[in-house]
């Protein structure tokens, strides 16, 4: 899986996008630790027969209350060849503050 780049401007969620998020989960590593590190790991796949160089996706990471802790844009690499990609979004802090993380949405988006 391969990921570049990352944008803390607005992105919006394209209406009829040329790929989607057909599923995500969170993903952990070193849980209960200062070090805890928290991730949505998923597949975007294509949605209509139309060439793609670069797709988005935005992951919003919501903790125990439901409220947005932060959101990420990372690029979708590979997407100029077959019709389905996997992406890693990495939630931008670690710690208690990953540890807070319960949540996600993953979207297409397009940043302006």
């Amino acid at each position: 899986i391969a990921v570049a780049g990352c944008s803390d401007g607005p992105a919006e969620e394209l209406v009829d996008p040329p790929a989607r998020v057909v599923e995500s989960e969170l993903v952990r590593e070193h849980a209960g630790t200062e070090e805890e590190t928290v991730a949505a790991e998923g597949t975007v796949e294509r949605t209509r027969d139309v060439e793609i160089a670069y797709l988005e996706v935005r992951v919003e990471f919501h903790d125990g209350d439901g409220d947005v802790a932060d959101s990420t844009v990372e690029q979708v690499d590979g997407v100029d060849t077959g019709d389905s990609w996997p992406f890693r979004v990495v939630f931008p802090h670690v710690g208690e503050r990953a540890a807070e993380v319960v949540d996600h949405e993953a979207a297409v988006v397009r940043n302006p």
